[in-house]
């Protein structure tokens, strides 16, 4: 995992001005099935932000909710604090302990395309354990993952990961997962799957073919 911290240190900036595209005619830079579970959401609710790069979320969180993001990159930290400076945000391996100690509970927890760049079944397992651990009991973690199983991610597929590029320099390592896998793993930790889909670019629900990314939303048993 220190490839991948490195990798988002180096390129943080650039990798910032990317995710700084609206969708539609709102000021969210979020993709637009993300925006509808922010649309849940209510004023006095907390949201834990884990993976959260230069805190695109806030341009998609209703007014009056409590926001904490973390991120391993010191870089993309930076990029969060000058975009956002009315917002609270950590530096932290969400892989490691020391992360997730002094953090409480939050009633919803976001991990958007955060845990493809974790290398072990171990360590993915502990985040999602950790995340059980933070949700208070009527909240729901929404999580997504980069669909590697898409046709023009195969020429980056290594033995047992993908390696995806960015500016051509420079390679992040990436683990893939399916509805099943990415299911057997929430129930390993605790978390009840009330949703699991492929969701394209515009937000619809879609097959494994077609879908940017995989979604998951969970809650504690």
């Amino acid at each position: 995992m220190s490839q991948v911290v490195k990798v988002y240190d180096a390129i943080g900036s650039d990798f910032s001005r990317t995710r700084q595209k609206t969708y539609g005619n709102g000021k969210s830079t979020n993709w637009p099935v993300t925006d509808r579970y922010l649309a849940k959401l209510k004023t006095g609710q907390s949201v834990l932000d884990i993976g959260c790069g230069n805190g695109k979320l806030i341009t998609g969180l209703p007014s009056g909710v409590t926001y904490l993001g973390t991120d391993f990159s010191e870089t993309l930290i930076k990029e969060a604090r000058k975009l956002h400076p009315e917002h609270e945000f950590h530096t932290g391996n969400v892989a490691e302990e020391s992360h997730w100690k002094g953090l409480g509970k939050y009633d919803e927890i976001f991990a958007v395309a955060l845990l493809h760049h974790i290398p072990t079944v171990e360590k993915q397992l502990f985040v999602l354990k950790q995340m059980k651990e933070h949700l208070n009991s009527h909240g729901f973690v929404y999580l997504t993952v980069w669909n590697l199983w898409q046709e023009k991610f195969l020429q980056y597929q290594m033995e047992d990961h993908f390696e995806i590029p960015f500016n051509k320099h420079w390679k992040r390592y990436c683990v893939a997962y399916d509805v099943a896998s990415l299911s057997e793993l929430a129930d390993q930790a605790g978390l009840k799957v009330e949703e699991i889909f492929y969701a394209d670019r515009a937000g619809n629900k879609t097959d494994m073919v077609s879908g940017e990314n995989l979604v998951m939303v969970a809650s504690n048993l």
